[in-house]
C-alpha cells in the first residue's frame, strides 16, 4: 500500500505540468487577485490618491477657494481641465467623471442659494464615483461655512424653504433666532479654535449627479462585461487547443508526411492559421448572437464595428494559440502553459475582474494582455457607442492587429526551428 503511494508521489513530482497546474497556477492566481482586491502592496492606513478632472467655470475668487480647499483632501487630486476636453474624456472612458464649478457658483454663496456644482460621469463606472461623491461632500459641504456670513445667509435659506412662503413673520423670528445662534457659536470658535478646527457641519449643500453615459436597457455595462470577457477567455483557451493539433500531428507521423509533399512548409503553419482564426472569428459569432437572443444585447446597431472587432480579436487570440503549439514539445506542454497564462491574462486584462476596481498598478500591466484591448474595445462599440473612424476605437483595433501580427512572426521562426525539425 505505501509503496504504491511512494510511486504514483514520485510520478506526480517528476511530471513537469502536474506541478506546474498544482502548485505554481494557484500561488500565481492568489497573489494577482490579492493585488487586484487591495489585499496588499499598500499600508492599512494608506488613501489611494484620486486624479479628479475639474472644470471651473465661473472663474471668481471663490470658486479657486473652494477647490483649493478640494486639493487640501488626501483622497483627491485636482486636475484642472476644459469642459470640452474632459466631457470627451468621459464619453471614451478615458476619466471616469468631471467635476464642475458652473457660473455662478460666488453668487451663490453670497445669497445663501444651492451651490451649482455638478459631477457629470460614465454610469460605467457608478461605484467607483459613487465612492469619490462621499469624499467630495465632506469638503464641499463646508464651504459655505468658511465664511460666517455665508453660513449665516445659507442657514437661513434653509429655514425659509422649510417654513414656505406667506408667512414672514415667522420666518423674521426664526432668522432672529438663528443669528442669535451664530453670534454664541461664534463667542464658541473664538475661545476654543483647534475644537471648531476639527469639527464639521454641514447644512443644505449638495452635488448634483449627471449621467453623461448613461445605460441603454439593453446595453448594461454589466452585461457587456460578462459576455466580452468570458468570450475572450474562452476563446484563449479554444485557440490553444487547436494550436496542440500540429503537435498532434507531428507525433502521429501526418507532418512527416506533409514535409514530402510538393507543399511549402511554411503553408502547413498558415493553414492552421486560417484554420484558427475561421473557428475563432464563428466562435465570437456564435458567443454575441447567443447574448442578443437570451440577454438582449443590441449587436444590429454595431453591425461594421462589431465585425471588425470580432475579426481582430479572433486575429490576435488565434495567434496566441499558434505561438504555444511553436515553441512547445508536447501537447501536455502547451495545455499546462496554455491554462497559467490564459488566466493571468484574463485576470489582470479584465476578463475575471473589471479593470477599475483594480489598483493603479495592475491598470497599468493590463494593457500587456489581449484581453484588456478586446473588451476595452467592445465597450466602446456597445457602451460609449464610439463611431468606426474614433481615433479611440481606432487604436484599440491597430493594438490589437499589432500583437497578432507580431506573435505569428514569432511563431513561424520558432515553427521553423522547433517543429520542422523531424527526427
Amino acid at each position: 500500500m505505501f509503496q504504491l503511494a511512494f510511486k504514483d508521489l514520485k510520478l506526480f513530482f517528476t511530471d513537469r505540468r502536474a506541478m506546474l497546474l498544482t502548485f505554481l497556477l494557484p500561488v500565481t492566481l492568489i497573489t494577482l487577485f490579492a493585488f487586484a482586491f487591495g489585499g496588499i502592496g499598500k499600508a492599512k492606513n494608506e488613501v489611494k490618491e484620486y486624479d479628479l478632472p475639474v472644470c471651473d467655470l465661473d472663474l471668481t475668487e471663490d470658486s479657486k477657494t473652494a477647490i483649493a480647499a478640494l486639493d487640501t483632501d488626501k483622497a483627491v487630486h485636482v486636475v484642472m481641465v476644459t469642459l470640452e476636453q474632459a466631457q470627451e474624456d468621459v464619453k471614451k472612458g478615458n476619466k471616469d467623471c468631471v467635476l464642475i464649478f458652473h457660473k455662478g457658483f460666488a453668487d451663490s454663496l453670497l445669497y445663501g442659494s444651492p451651490l451649482p456644482v455638478e459631477l457629470q460621469y460614465d454610469e460605467a463606472q457608478e461605484i467607483q464615483v459613487s465612492m469619490l461623491q462621499r469624499a467630495l461632500f465632506t469638503t464641499l459641504a463646508m464651504v459655505p461655512y468658511s465664511n460666517r456670513n455665508n453660513a449665516q445667509r445659507m442657514l437661513n435659506k434653509q429655514f425659509d424653504k422649510l417654513i414656505g412662503g406667506g408667512n414672514e413673520q415667522l420666518k423674521a423670528q426664526v432668522h432672529a433666532q438663528s443669528d442669535s445662534l451664530f453670534k454664541s457659536v461664534g463667542k464658541g470658535v473664538e475661545a476654543n479654535p483647534k475644537t471648531s478646527s476639527s469639527t464639521k457641519i454641514a447644512i443644505g449643500s449638495d452635488i448634483k449627479m449627471t449621467k453623461l453615459v448613461e445605460a441603454k436597457e439593453e446595453n448594461s455595462p454589466g452585461l457587456i462585461q460578462a459576455v466580452a470577457g468570458t468570450a475572450i477567455m474562452m476563446l484563449l483557451f479554444s485557440v490553444a487547443a487547436i494550436g496542440a493539433g500540429l503537435l498532434d500531428e507531428k507525433q502521429e507521423g501526418t507532418l512527416k508526411k506533409l514535409l514530402y509533399s510538393p507543399m511549402h512548409p511554411n503553408n502547413i503553419l498558415f493553414g492552421k492559421m486560417i484554420t484558427a482564426n475561421s473557428i475563432s472569428i464563428l466562435q465570437l459569432t456564435v458567443m454575441f448572437i447567443y447574448a442578443t437572443v437570451a440577454f438582449g444585447l443590441d449587436i444590429f446597431s454595431h453591425v461594421p464595428s462589431l465585425v471588425l472587432m470580432i475579426v481582430v480579436t479572433a486575429y490576435a487570440c488565434s495567434s496566441f494559440g499558434v505561438l504555444l503549439a511553436s515553441f512547445a514539445k508536447t501537447r501536455q506542454q502547451v495545455q499546462g502553459f496554455s491554462t497559467l497564462i490564459v488566466l493571468v491574462m484574463s485576470c489582470i486584462g479584465g476578463s475575471m475582474i473589471p479593470i477599475f476596481i483594480m489598483p493603479e498598478f495592475m491598470q497599468k500591466i493590463a494593457v500587456v494582455s489581449v484581453n484588456y484591448w478586446s473588451i476595452q474595445g467592445f465597450y466602446d462599440i456597445f457602451w460609449r457607442t464610439l463611431p468606426l473612424t474614433d481615433t479611440t476605437f481606432l487604436t484599440r483595433i491597430l493594438v490589437l492587429f499589432v500583437i497578432g501580427s507580431s506573435l505569428n512572426l514569432v511563431a513561424l521562426r520558432m515553427f521553423k526551428k522547433n517543429i520542422l525539425q523531424i527526427a
